[in-house]
């Protein structure tokens, strides 16, 4: 995994939390579980989805492939 922020890896591991249920995380979810400025999840929302270990989709972010046993 590339190297993630603290406020990065936070986001990552809360989509990852989401997802492992089998939902997606909406961006309003993401704001209340993680907190911080809007920016700031915006902009880390961002970089995980142009670096492929979130993707965004219709219902919300889940987690890009990756190749570590889950």
């Amino acid at each position: 995994m590339q190297e993630l922020s603290d406020f990065e890896l936070r986001v990552y591991e809360t989509v990852a939390e989401i997802d492992k249920e089998g939902g997606a995380a909406d961006f309003a979810t993401l704001g209340q579980l993680v907190g911080g400025p809007e920016e700031d999840l915006w902009a880390a929302l961002g970089h995980l989805v142009s670096v492929n270990h979130v993707h965004s989709t219709d219902r919300g972010y889940v987690l890009g492939p990756h190749d570590w046993a889950p």
